[in-house]
């Protein structure tokens, strides 16, 4: 059990949850990056990857804004390790949720991979999600819509270089 607080507290103080400071929680249509890659995947490792993911955030970050939605980015290692899972992820930090360990168990991975037929297991991987969130007694969602994806070490680059492009609704008044 002490072992488990510690992890959880590391990951408090991770830098690669550093764009979580004062948010509020998103309301009507969100776009969610995932980013799902390892420390012991070589193309993870690129420097045009990394910089690529960096570079990525900031131009979804951009297309969210400029259409009136909430923007989240989540990154997910599938390191066996929760150690070297997060420090794989500080090294292309910040990102507001992170999912540590399991390797290709990891609950990201079996949502946003294993359980969607149309993806293919394979990292470097982003996927572009769009979703609607509703706050009240509770909070509900809708089903999440898979917007883009795109993976390997050279074709991520290549669509971060094109602007990362998906398609959104037209912004809100």
């Amino acid at each position: 059990m002490i072992r488990q607080w510690l992890i959880v507290l590391s990951l408090a103080a991770s830098p690669a949850l550093a764009q979580t400071a004062d948010r509020d929680l998103p309301k009507g249509k969100e776009l969610i990056v995932v980013y799902i890659g390892a420390k012991t995947c070589g193309p993870c490792m690129l420097p045009a990857t990394k910089a690529a993911i960096a570079q990525m955030k900031t131009l979804l970050a951009t297309q969210a804004t400029k259409h009136g939605y909430a923007f989240s980015a989540i990154g997910v290692s599938t390191d066996w390790s929760i150690t070297q899972g997060t420090a794989f992820l500080n090294d292309n930090a910040p990102f507001d949720q992170i999912v540590v360990g399991g390797n290709w168990t990891n609950l990201a991975v079996e949502q946003y991979l294993w359980r969607d037929s149309t993806a293919m297991p394979a990292m470097p991987q982003v996927v572009v999600l769009e979703r609607a969130v509703s706050v009240g007694d509770r909070i509900t969602f809708s089903t999440p819509r898979v917007l883009h994806r795109v993976f390997g070490g050279d074709e991520i680059p290549k669509w971060v270089s094109a602007g990362a492009p998906v398609t959104l609704a037209a912004p809100t008044k």
